[in-house]
């Protein structure tokens, strides 16, 4: 008894008092999870700032927090009305949201939802992310980017079908037709002329005018676009190979009739480049590229030409020779040879400064090729200016020498004359080396003087009042005319050798030759004859009486180190016994 009283009943008891102990702290410790539970459910579902709707494993929902009540509307009855998610929201795919989220519209937002599993409970909150905002951004952005691709296709200046457009359509016709058709690049001669008389809106005025008349002419052309501001480009098709010549020539009397823009009226001059498919190629930008490269190929009297390869060879020869040409001038790696002037005993009066061109790659490149290229390519200026400074040069270590200095010749094209700023970049190289204006003679080609006759006058009268020498070089060439000289202050004429090549053979050419010494002689011009190879062509100059000279049988043109070599081995006096080989 005294054991159970004193020993098992105490115990029983302390074991009663440990257990409700461990039985409360487990309580405490359960209401306390339910506490924190209750807190991460206000914070993160009811107190959330973002919409939230509980649904169960069928969609029916069950619960839903106070910003979803605001945002969709949301009755309280809904939470036992067995109403199915899907009915408030019918873009909900359970495809979509269970690989990510999925955008749906509702009224007028757009929201980003996601459907989040709850475990415990066997259901699914999903969660709503308003965003109208992105969306509608983004709904600009494709907007712009739609307009930006539109733009692509066409031209800024014309608001016409682009190039871009018109070898995308091409390439589409090419796959889906494979029929054969011609792509054909119509240019007008006339646009330089317009836009300088009247500026560049007229021209594009024309442009449109010309690209509606295409549209709307029988012959139907399709494809229609604009590849510059004096170019269109066209598909014709192939079965109208056996009448091309007829068909572009009609349509090259619609595109020249007179034009009316904001009160100007004027007429064009189109020409046709034509390739074509698949003869010429298989690819479109290649179609338009031939088109274009066989412009360069027509002659006056024609209204089209056809692709051609070994053309295009040359074409390529040429962009390839331009490109190392004008390096070479931007180096500076031309030089200047001199060639004498000389009287009948061939003593040195004068000199013509010639460029020449020794390139790395190509070695001697003859004038009678770069030359026509540097004029092609638009270079020639550039080119006028490097010999008109190394000619200075020359001049300059020629007097710091106390050399004799003869006058120096150097050829000026029209481009050169026509240039705005001629006259003062010319003063401007001669005042860098200290060279007198009497010092250079400007020699120049017919084709400045048939410019307009009042610029080009008052350009000489320019360039004499100055003290420069102005002659006019290979008179006789082409279509030459004895009244130019009547209206220009021309103090030197220069014959081409074309005049004297049979005038030792021939008393028409050997009359002619005389004719023309006598008119300068009326007029005070001075003659020089260029290309004297032969003594016998010299008599016979002699005795018309011609006493300045030019040409292979006195000397062929010579570096500056060959040219001071000879003046100080000869004394100045060039006198060939043969004939040397040209350069």
């Amino acid at each position: 008894m005294f054991v159970f009283f004193n020993v098992c009943i105490p115990l029983a008891f302390g074991r009663t008092i440990v257990a409700a102990k461990r039985l409360n702290d487990q309580v405490i410790q359960v209401n306390e999870g339910l506490k924190n539970k209750n807190i991460l459910y206000r914070v993160f579902f009811a107190e959330s700032r973002r919409p939230k709707i509980v649904a169960d494993c069928d969609g029916i929902i069950i619960d839903f927090n106070r910003r979803a009540k605001e945002v969709f509307f949301l009755n309280e009855n809904l939470k036992s009305s067995d109403v199915s998610i899907r009915e408030l929201f019918s873009e909900l795919s359970e495809e979509s949201l269970n690989s990510g989220h999925q955008i749906i519209s509702h009224e007028n937002t757009y929201q980003r939802v996601a459907k989040l599993l709850i475990p415990d409970a066997q259901s699914y909150v999903y969660e709503f992310v308003d965003c109208t905002q992105e969306k509608r951004l983004q709904g600009h952005l494709t907007e712009l980017e739609n307009q930006n691709k539109r733009l692509r296709y066409i031209d800024s200046q014309t608001n016409l079908p682009n190039k871009e457009w018109f070898e995308l359509q091409c390439s589409k016709l090419i796959t889906k037709s494979g029929r054969d058709f011609y792509v054909v690049v119509a240019q007008s001669e006339s646009t330089d002329y317009l836009r300088l008389k009247h500026g560049d809106d007229v021209v594009k005025q024309f442009l449109v005018s010309s690209y509606n008349r295409l549209k709307k002419n029988s012959l139907n052309p399709c494809l229609i676009a604009s590849i510059s501001l004096n170019q269109l480009v066209f598909i014709l098709p192939g079965k109208l190979s056996h009448n091309l010549s007829n068909i572009l020539s009609e349509l090259k009397d619609t595109l020249d009739r007179e034009y009316v823009s904001q009160g100007v009226r004027s007429q064009q001059s189109f020409k046709f480049g034509v390739a074509s498919f698949p003869e010429h190629s298989k690819l479109s930008g290649e179609l338009v590229s031939f088109a274009n490269e066989s412009l360069k190929f027509i002659s006056n009297n024609q209204v089209f030409s056809l692709y051609d390869a070994e053309n295009s060879e040359d074409f390529v020869e040429q962009h390839e020779i331009s490109i190392l040409l004008d390096e070479a001038i931007s180096q500076s790696e031309l030089d200047v040879h001199f060639q004498p002037k000389v009287d009948s005993s061939g003593k040195c009066v004068g000199l013509e400064a010639l460029a020449r061109w020794n390139s790395q790659l190509l070695g001697h490149v003859s004038p009678a090729k770069f030359i026509p290229i540097a004029e092609k390519y638009r270079m020639i200026s550039r080119l006028t200016d490097l010999v008109v400074q190394k000619v200075c040069a020359v001049i300059a270590s020629w007097r710091e020498q106390d050399m004799p200095l003869p006058t120096v010749a150097i050829n000026i094209s029209f481009l050169d004359f026509s240039q705005p700023d001629f006259i003062s970049k010319l003063v401007k190289h001669l005042a860098d080396f200290s060279v007198k204006p009497t010092q250079i003679e400007l020699e120049l080609t017919e084709s400045c003087l048939e410019s307009d006759v009042v610029d080009s006058l008052n350009i000489i009268e320019e360039l004499q009042s100055w003290g420069f020498k102005v002659s006019v070089d290979d008179f006789g060439v082409g279509y030459s005319s004895i009244t130019r000289l009547a209206y220009y202050p021309i103090k030197k004429l220069k014959l081409d050798r074309t005049l004297i090549r049979q005038i030792h053979l021939s008393n028409r050419q050997y009359n002619l030759v005389k004719g023309i010494h006598r008119i300068c002689e009326e007029l005070d011009i001075n003659c020089v004859v260029e290309g004297v190879e032969m003594q016998e062509q010299l008599n016979s100059l002699v005795k018309i009486g011609f006493s300045e000279f030019q040409g292979f049988y006195f000397s062929k043109p010579l570096s500056k180190a060959s040219y001071e070599q000879q003046l100080r081995e000869n004394n100045g006096v060039f006198v060939s016994s043969s004939t040397p080989s040209r350069l």
